[in-house]
This record gives structure tokens, C-alpha cells and sequence, in this order.
């Protein structure tokens, strides 16, 4: 399921965007806000369907999920109107990079207690996984078989093979139903619960940092790269260190979890992006040519650390019996966040605000955000 999220994650939409634009004529611009609009759309939506996983059996929330995804490449297969478009942009969002990914942290959330991070950290191993062929795929599909052809493909391939091996894979879920009410780890507080508890606005700002600043970056990474004197080739290459520290640090943060909880480890979870960020404050290319590979080291390094802590801190702070509804409120926080970071990046870019300044405005968020989560891991507060 974290795998299948790439068919509605950004990085593999965007290898249709010329094919798109042209066809339906909208400019950059155009694109990007009907793209937006569909992306809050859908954060929208899973407030509300989001929390069905905690009351329907999981083979049935899955097949909603897998079918509403092949559905959405159908629409964008059909598509001849700018309305169809937004329709299918929006199911592939909603379906693809927010429910598919929903199904996959709040199902391992649940179904593993004394070893949740070492579980979570390797569920997230799909989402690295499926990224490393699917953009192959794609501009192999587009080019043997044409753009909107692809999806149908693409439907196919969720119709006769996810979906199949999807409902004999949930057949192996824990069961929970023959515990009795004393050691059933479904216990918890419910989404009003949350809202109500201190502890979830001091942790907030910390969990929302990273895909927020991080968001904003490498969407305007052209004009970062100019402003350091980076050579775009070169922090594409830096990538790689990227890709490769993210998943090694995933995998190592796992037992760290277990080990000292999700709450304790999240406040330190910020001084890679604090030390990332700092090499844009200070003056440029202060390790020479190593300069973009530490920055996108420390930024896998972050985001690494981030995967594990997160899919374990929600269990910890309210429980499992409602794991659904809580995580079908905060994935919309995180999406709208997303959603919202380049064009504010966009702005202070176009308003002459240099990156430098950016980055210090980032670093006092992420310590006053770590500052505020560590609070949080001294007991200070009551849990209501």
C-alpha cells in the first residue's frame, strides 16, 4: 500500500505535466493551482473517510482504497475536459498519495506494539522502493503506448495484480477480536480526545516543519541552486546521497524507537534540518564542491529519522483504538501544509526575501518547535 501511494504522489504526476498542459492548454501557472486545489481537495476528504479504517474490516477499507485509485487512472485516462481532469487528479491524490499511504502506517500502527518502529521503518521501505522504477515505467509507458494509454495500463495493473495480492496479504493482519477487554491493545483517545490535549498542539509544530520547509525548497530548488552557485547538475547528483542516508537512518531509527519511544527521539530529530539549513546562512559553498551533498545528506538524515518517529508517536500519545480518525486528521494538517509551502516560498522569492533569511526564519521555528515537543517528554503536561 505505501508503495502503490506513488501513482498519486507529486514527483509522478509532474512526468505528465507537458503532455497534460498541452493537451487541456493551461500554463505553468494554471496547472499548478488545478493541481493545488485538487491536493486540498483531498486532505479535505480523508477527514472524513479517513476514519472509516477503524471500523470496517481491512480487507474491505483496502479494496475501497486500491478500486477509488484504479478508478482515478481511468478518469485520467478518459479525460477530454479540464473538469475530468481535476476529477481524476483529485482520485489519485486522495486515493493514491493519501489513503494508500493512511491504509499502510495506521494498519502497521496498529498491529504492532513492542516493535511498531522497527514495522513502521520497513513498510516505509515501499514507498523508496516502487520510487526507484516508477518514474521508468512511466516514460517507458508514455513512450510505447502514449500518456493517457498509460493510465489504463496502470488500472490494469491495480485491477489484476495490487488488488488480488492485496486481499491475500490483509488475510494476515493480527487478530484482535478473540482478546478480551483487558489486554486489547485498542485503547486510546478518540479525534475529540485529541483536540483536547495539550500535548498534540506542543508536538504539532515539530511534525509539521519538516514537509513544510522541506516542501518549499525543493520545489524552488532551480532558484536555490542559482543563489548558492550550485550547479543544478550537481544537486540532482546530491540526491542519490539523499535517497541512500534516508533509507539507511529509516531502517537504523526503527529499534531506536522501540527502544526510547517516538516522543523522546522527536525533538532531536531536528538538528540535521537545523544544521542543514545553517549551510545556507553561512557563506556559500563553505565545504566547497561537498557543500550540496552534506545539505541533501543532512535533509535525507532529517527525513530518515522523521519516517519511524512519526508512525510511532500518534500510538503513543493517544492509542490504537481510533489510530484511524486520529491519522485522517493530522495527514490533512500535513498535506495542507505542503500545499501551501511553495506558494509562500513563491512569494517571499519574488519579494526579494533571499534564502538566507528563509533558513534563519527556519531554524528559530525548529528549535522553538523542538523546544516546545521536548516539554512534552518531561511529563509537564496531563494528557488531557
Amino acid at each position: 500500500m505505501m508503495g502503490l501511494s506513488n501513482f498519486g504522489q507529486t514527483f509522478f504526476i509532474a512526468l505528465y505535466s507537458n503532455e497534460i498542459r498541452t493537451m487541456f492548454d493551461l500554463s505553468n501557472a494554471g496547472f499548478g493551482g488545478l493541481y493545488s486545489a485538487a491536493t486540498l481537495a483531498s486532505a479535505l476528504a480523508i477527514i472524513v473517510n479517513g476514519r472509516f479504517i477503524d471500523d470496517w474490516p481491512l480487507r474491505r477499507y483496502a479494496l475501497f482504497v486500491l478500486g477509488g485509485l484504479a478508478l482515478g487512472c481511468v478518469a485520467m485516462g478518459l479525460a477530454a475536459h479540464v473538469t475530468v481532469l481535476f476529477l481524476a487528479l483529485f482520485m489519485l491524490r486522495h486515493f493514491g498519495q493519501g489513503l494508500s499511504g493512511h491504509t499502510a502506517m495506521t494498519s502497521t500502527g496498529r498491529a504492532f506494539d513492542k516493535n511498531r518502529g522497527q514495522a513502521v521503518s520497513l513498510v516505509q521501505l515501499g514507498y523508496a522502493g516502487f520510487e526507484s522504477f516508477f518514474p521508468i515505467m512511466a516514460v517507458t509507458a508514455i513512450a510505447l503506448i502514449g500518456w493517457q494509454q498509460s493510465w489504463f495500463l496502470y488500472a490494469a495493473l491495480l485491477l489484476m495484480v495490487a488488488i488480488p495480492l492485496q486481499m491475500m496479504l490483509v488475510g494476515y493482519e493480527p487478530r484482535r477480536d478473540g482478546m478480551s477487554d483487558d489486554d486489547t491493545p485498542e485503547k486510546g483517545a478518540d479525534r475529540a480526545a485529541m483536540l483536547r490535549d495539550k500535548r498534540f498542539y506542543m508536538v504539532l509544530p515539530l511534525y509539521l516543519a519538516p514537509p513544510f520547509f522541506l516542501t518549499g525548497l525543493f520545489f524552488h530548488q532551480v532558484q536555490l541552486a542559482a543563489a548558492r552557485g550550485w550547479a543544478i547538475e550537481t544537486l540532482a547528483a546530491a540526491f542519490t546521497l539523499y535517497a541512500f542516508i534516508k533509507v539507511a537512518s529509516s531502517l537504523a531509527t526503527g529499534p531506536l524507537v522501540d527502544r526510547f519511544t517516538a516522543l523522546r527521539l522527536l525533538p532531536l530529530s531536528a538538528v540535521p534540518l537545523v544544521a542543514a539549513f545553517w549551510l545556507l546562512v553561512v557563506p556559500d559553498n563553505l565545504f566547497g564542491a561537498a557543500t550540496p551533498f552534506i545539505y541533501m545528506g543532512l535533509i535525507g538524515l532529517n527525513l530518515g529519522l522523521i519516517g519511524p518517529i512519526s508512525g510511532g508517536l500518534w500510538p503513543e500519545l493517544f492509542g490504537t483504538a481510533h489510530l484511524g480518525a486520529i491519522r485522517s486528521l493530522t495527514a490533512p494538517i500535513g498535506i495542507s501544509a505542503t500545499a501551501a509551502a511553495p506558494v509562500l516560498f513563491g512569494l517571499a522569492i519574488d519579494m526579494g526575501i533571499s534564502f538566507s533569511a528563509v533558513a534563519l526564519s527556519g531554524i528559530a521555528f525548529l528549535i522553538g518547535s523542538a523546544l516546545l515537543a521536548f516539554s512534552v517528554t518531561a511529563d509537564k503536561l496531563p494528557s488531557k
